[in-house]
């Protein structure tokens, strides 16, 4: 016959330790946030120095007082009604929630709080543990972060502004004319709309500065932005695409209104009162106008619209300046 199986007792455990309550009092001293410990009927039993440091109170100041001392003025008489709601149904309440809390420090100063709880029941009764984080720093550093994002984006946006701004005029510049182009050539396609753009060019330009200075040829060109801008239709995107060149979109217009609009700033340049001589825009017109509504693969791009537009100011400015041409009469002069 075989040997036995031979029988391994298991060890007996370990006869729970009797801590004493200066070790706990010594644990919770080393906690690194206050801790607050509440008995069944809401009074304070336990507290460690932390607490002492972050409230203002000495230890014997919060024994045996209700945890309401430590609750905002404005929140007292609603958090015994919590309170009791808890102990009805004590379940662990993990710090991270997220819940906007306060607390009150013995001057009154009341701090925002983050708070955990651990209900625990003993042969004494339940106890619940607190567990107190001052989020005064955390929300300062949330609220600074917060205004550097600000001012942030707005440092971006103003990037942004300027990098699509003519600095010496205020209008877009030729970058932003582009983009725009861009935007309302797809629309007009898309909506068998007409569109017209206009490049304008302040005539004897060199002379001026030559004769007056670039101060001066500053001065006029800014007052040509003025003028283009003033006589623009709300719809209409007016930009500085070049030294004394400047251009013109005109959304949903057609050839005859491309050559009228023309007139209209042409003319208000013109008749401006200049107080050293006369200035006078040649001006180039372009116009596409789509019958259907769905993009056609021969439809012109920009730099196509661009080139029609500027060999139409060519010959505004070989025919005598002060003058608008539209792309078309090109065609008819062929």
């Amino acid at each position: 016959m075989g040997a036995k199986p031979r029988h391994t007792r298991e060890p007996a455990p370990a006869a729970p330790v009797d801590v004493d309550l200066a070790v706990y009092r010594a644990a919770m001293d080393a906690a690194p946030c206050a801790l607050v410990v509440v008995d069944s009927r809401g009074a304070i039993c336990l507290v460690n120095q932390e607490t002492e440091r972050l409230f203002g109170y000495r230890r014997e100041e919060l024994l045996d007082r209700p945890i309401e001392l430590l609750v905002p003025l404005e929140l007292e008489g609603g958090h015994a009604q919590h309170r009791d709601q808890f102990l009805a149904k004590p379940e662990p309440r993990p710090m991270g929630k997220r819940r906007d809390l306060g607390a009150r420090r013995r001057d009154g100063s009341v701090f925002p709080a983050e708070v955990g709880l651990s209900p625990v029941r003993t042969a004494a009764g339940l106890f619940v543990v607190g567990a107190i984080i001052d989020l005064t720093a955390r929300r300062q550093a949330e609220r600074l972060l917060a205004e550097q994002s600000d001012l942030l984006s707005h440092q971006n946006a103003k990037l942004a502004e300027l990098a699509v701004t003519d600095g010496l005029t205020g209008l877009r510049n030729r970058r932003a004319f582009i983009e725009q182009l861009m935007v309302q050539l797809e629309l007009a396609v898309r909506h068998a709309r007409s569109l017209s753009v206009l490049i304008l060019d302040a005539d004897r330009f060199k002379e001026y500065n030559d004769e007056f200075g670039h101060l001066a040829g500053d001065e006029v060109l800014r007052e040509v932005a003025r003028i283009l801008q003033d006589v623009a239709r709300r719809s209409d995107f007016v930009a500085r695409i070049g030294g004394e060149e400047f251009g013109i979109i005109l959304p949903e217009t057609n050839r005859e209104g491309a050559l009228v609009l023309g007139e209209r700033f042409r003319t208000a340049i013109e008749s401006s009162a200049w107080p050293r001589r006369l200035v006078t825009l040649s001006v180039g017109a372009t116009t596409v106008d789509f019958a259907n509504p769905i993009p056609r693969p021969d439809a012109p791009g920009v730099s196509q619209i661009l080139t029609e537009a500027d060999r139409a100011l060519y010959h505004s400015k070989d025919g005598g300046r002060n003058r608008v041409t539209h792309a078309d009469q090109l065609e008819a002069l062929r």
